[in-house]
């Protein structure tokens, strides 16, 4: 089967936050099952590539008054207009069996063309809802009409695809809604090949949050951390330390850093931060379908305290708390009681291990793109 997957994040590059990774790994499995053309703005010159052909793609130009019009403002941040043309000349050039739209950012095809699969990370209108009760000011404002303008945008493309793939169980239900064509791929997972141990005994309790800092949900939950949950742990655990790990923090994040948080930023190696922590503090303000970093997390083997949304996406032995004292309460269990909740993270990564396997992965979007097809 002949596939033209368009992506805003190119396969090829390293990216600062899991859901652009996930593409990476994704790609060139497909690649093993078709012949797979890949579009991405992020490409600047024709390439062939580990059993695939790069495609160069126009760069968004980020306009003002892209804010302004029908469409919802940050699909020209990742999505120039010239690319919706540059696609259609492709079709007509390749002659794809099936168009396959990764990300909302790339749905402005959907329907325009045929034989489209559309695949979601998470329902964005459900999540911006959050956003917009977050915000307040002149913000506010403008968030409620992004909310109105992406629901809108995001309702239409899953009604007009001729099949959606989806990561989760609850993202799932929501596109079923809209279209009975949907198919559930959970994320394939990589385990490392050096689990998490335990910290030794009388070690100083060291909690991990990560994420793609820039990204607003992810500084709501840090600063949520800071202000909100960690005073109830230092409680007990008056030694506890935070430290806030991603790429770009900005000033609402950095202002946060203090005797017992650090925010390290940017570091080498995620998996070898995560190692030196006692957990990993992994909540979600903004929602989502499937946390990725929680998932990195389990696929550890280290004790996980997460928030009731991304547990019952991801499942499995976490720690959960929906409130800051349920939160901190979480923590704390974690920390009097380090045999057992080793045990769970260890029964996480055996989770992760036979729950999300890059070929169930792969086997969702080939159910995707034969119902496409057919179509």
């Amino acid at each position: 089967m002949r596939v033209l997957l368009l992506s805003p994040f190119a396969p090829h590059l390293d990216h600062d936050h899991a859901a652009a990774d996930t593409v990476v790994k994704l790609v060139p499995r497909l690649a093993a099952k078709t012949e797979l053309f890949v579009y991405s703005p992020q490409v600047r010159a024709f390439t062939e590539r580990d059993g695939y052909t790069l495609l160069p793609g126009a760069a968004p130009a980020g306009r003002f008054t892209d804010r302004l019009g029908v469409r919802p403002g940050w699909l020209r941040q990742a999505w120039p207009r010239q690319a919706t043309v540059d696609v259609a000349e492709l079709v007509d050039r390749i002659r794809p069996d099936v168009v396959h739209a990764e990300y909302l950012q790339t749905a402005e095809i959907v329907g325009r063309l045929p034989r489209t699969v559309l695949g979601l990370h998470d329902i964005t209108a459900a999540v911006m809802a959050e956003s917009v009760r977050a915000a307040t000011g002149p913000a506010r404002a403008y968030r409620l009409a992004e909310l109105v303008r992406t629901r809108r945008f995001e309702r239409d493309a899953i009604r007009r695809a001729d099949a959606v793939v989806t990561l989760s169980p609850a993202d799932r239900d929501v596109v079923a809604a809209e279209n009975p064509r949907v198919v559930l791929a959970p994320p394939g997972i990589d385990l490392p090949a050096e689990p998490w141990r335990p910290p030794a005994p009388r070690t100083p309790p060291r909690l991990v949050f990560c994420g793609a800092l820039w990204r607003r949900a992810n500084a709501l939950v840090a600063q949520h951390l800071v202000t909100k949950v960690m005073p109830l742990v230092w409680r007990t655990h008056p030694a506890a330390e935070l430290r806030i790990v991603g790429a770009r923090p900005g000033p609402e994040v950095t202002s946060l850093a203090g005797s017992r948080v650090v925010v390290a930023g940017t570091v080498p190696d995620l998996a070898a931060e995560l190692r030196t922590a006692h957990a990993a503090l992994l909540p979600s303000i903004l929602g989502g379908g499937v946390l990725l970093k929680v998932l990195h997390a389990m696929a550890l083997g280290m004790p996980v305290v997460t928030s009731p949304g991304p547990a019952a996406a991801v499942g499995g032995p976490l720690e959960v708390g929906a409130t800051p004292e349920e939160l901190a309460a979480a923590v704390a269990r974690v920390l009097t009681d380090p045999a057992g909740a080793a045990a769970r993270g260890a029964a996480g990564r055996e989770h992760v291990a036979a729950r999300f396997r890059w070929e169930d992965t792969v086997a969702g979007y080939l159910d995707a793109y034969a119902t496409a097809a057919a179509r």
